[in-house]
């Protein structure tokens, strides 16, 4: 029964042969836009937490090694505390108002993807949010995907892209 579900979420993104370019999920207050080298992620200002929560961690069970590069602007005493939430540090460097830092938040680590969902629900206060994460994607881990989050409430497949039999034969 599984093999005959899967063929078919298969014949959602695959049609004549064609390779995907992108397929973007979700609904009206969220879009996961995803293609083989990249997540973008759209949260609109009425997504909840709950939401927010659900596609980070499904996210992350299906490929833990997706990483975000997350600008933070803070003292230089809150460095250590965003290290003790999972962040790793990339770099810093003085600015006006503190320090601007770099931090990846690797999906591996479940405790910086909760403060992640915190950071991003408090952000939603004042307005959209779009981030993008960086991953080794492939078709199947996009099925995947679209397979772990397609159970959420009004979640449907939004556009798929193809790439252009033309652009495909020159790679």
């Amino acid at each position: 029964m599984s093999s005959k579900k899967e063929a078919m979420d298969k014949s959602i993104f695959f049609k004549d042969g064609q390779e995907v370019n992108i397929v973007e999920l979700g609904r009206d207050d969220i879009t996961i836009s995803l293609t083989t080298g990249k997540i973008m992620l759209w949260f609109g200002r009425q997504a909840g937490e709950s939401l927010i929560r659900d596609v980070i961690f499904g996210i992350s069970s299906i490929d833990s090694s997706v990483a975000l590069e997350q600008e933070i602007i803070c003292d230089f005493k809150s460095i250590g505390k965003y290290e003790n939430m999972g962040y790793v540090l990339t770099s810093y460097a003085k600015t006006n108002g503190g320090y601007r830092v770099i931090f990846n938040i690797p999906f591996s680590k479940k405790i910086a993807l909760a403060h992640f969902v915190r950071s991003v629900v408090d952000q939603l206060c004042e307005k959209d949010i779009r981030k993008t994460l960086h991953w080794d994607g492939s078709p199947e881990k996009i099925i995947f995907i679209y397979n772990k989050l397609k159970n959420l409430d009004g979640w449907k497949v939004k556009r798929i892209e193809y790439k252009d039999k033309e652009e495909s034969v020159l790679k």
